[in-house]
């Protein structure tokens, strides 16, 4: 009877482990979302600001994160820029090269591929910026795939000529996780002030990302 009661407790024991082991690792809590399912992109083409052309397949095989605004931006656009280059400097001090930092212009009228290869390199040479041929809708799956929000607002007043073709431009302030597979796995949120100010913290960042990426290589 007695070793029958010490099988049963070992067996007991032993299911217990099995089940504590082959339970799922609960996802990372992360400064904004992380998708359950990644979200497949599909397919579009750019121009990168080496003037190559830059589609799906270019996402594969590496982490991006996606950066998103325009170079004539006074304050949110460099700031953001910044800060994931710092982000970017420490992650290749811990030994992670794995994430490819992309800045997808949302004014491709002033922000030609020599702008752009003029200002995405000054903040970081490994970035990339992306820009499209006008006259063709080959961005607006890239754009849709991730949510990227942004507007055109045409300048009106009395000293304004119509034909000058003057405008504004409007956008959201976010970051875009994409997976080796070319697929959305989370969205990052700026940190905001008490007076509005949208910002990202280098700190946060990486911390996210790496939580993530070891979220993943967990097999979870």
């Amino acid at each position: 009877m007695l070793a029958g009661f010490l099988l049963a407790n070992v067996t007991i024991v032993a299911v217990a482990a099995v089940v504590l082991l082959s339970r799922p690792v609960a996802p990372p809590q992360i400064s904004g979302v992380l998708l359950p399912q990644a979200r497949a992109l599909p397919d579009f083409q750019l121009i990168d600001h080496h003037n190559q052309a830059f589609t799906r397949d270019d996402l594969k095989g590496r982490w991006h994160l996606v950066s998103y605004g325009f170079t004539t931006c006074p304050d949110i656009c460099p700031t953001t820029l910044t800060q994931l280059a710092s982000a970017n400097r420490a992650l290749k001090e811990l030994g992670d090269r794995n994430l490819q930092v992309l800045f997808y212009t949302v004014d491709p009228a002033r922000d030609t591929v020599a702008q752009l290869s003029s200002y995405v390199p000054y903040f970081d040479p490994d970035f990339i910026g992306l820009t499209h041929q006008q006259g063709n809708d080959l961005n607006l799956p890239f754009e849709q795939g991730l949510g990227i929000v942004a507007k055109l607002i045409p300048l009106e007043g009395p000293d304004i000529d119509p034909a000058d073709n003057e405008y504004q431009v409007v956008h959201g302030v976010k970051l875009f996780l994409i997976n080796p597979n070319g697929e959305l796995q989370a969205i990052f949120d700026p940190e905001i002030s008490f007076s509005g100010t949208h910002s990202f913290s280098p700190d946060t960042i990486t911390h996210d990302y790496l939580a993530i990426r070891r979220y993943y290589a967990a097999g979870t």
